[in-house]
């Protein structure tokens, strides 16, 4: 008697069928944890680069044009960026010669809160001048 070995079994396609339900959630939600994480390196970047940006245009004030007390800067966050949302500097005086410069940004990532803090310091003398 000749065998036919044309197609596939019945427990083959049964096998591949499972196969195949296991293996395509598995990368659909692979795929959404990396698109959330994908998402929040961006809104951590966004965060990082104003903070930089703040911090340099403060420090291009100099020491005499930082006056002590705590300023908003809210409205410069970019909208990408999850609400609620807030930024602030505040500046005080360690020591006579010196501000302290320090920022802190909150805002919501996926419905978490998180915040992330900034410091620098203002030296009366400047950078590289003795």
């Amino acid at each position: 008697m000749k065998k036919n070995s044309l197609g596939f079994t019945t427990v083959e396609l049964l096998i591949a069928i499972g196969m195949i339900g296991i293996i395509v959630p598995s990368v659909i939600g692979l795929t959404t944890t990396i698109n959330k994480l994908n998402n929040r390196a961006n809104d951590l970047n966004t965060i990082n680069s104003l903070a930089e940006n703040k911090i340099e245009s403060l420090r291009s004030l100099g020491f005499t044009g930082l006056n002590n007390g705590t300023t908003t800067f809210t409205n410069e966050l970019p909208p990408s960026i999850g609400s609620p949302r807030s930024a602030t500097y505040t500046v005080t005086s360690p020591q006579p010669d010196i501000r302290q410069v320090d920022i802190q940004i909150n805002y919501t990532d996926h419905g978490t809160s998180q915040s992330a803090s900034y410091k620098t310091y203002v030296g009366e003398v400047g950078v590289g001048q003795y």
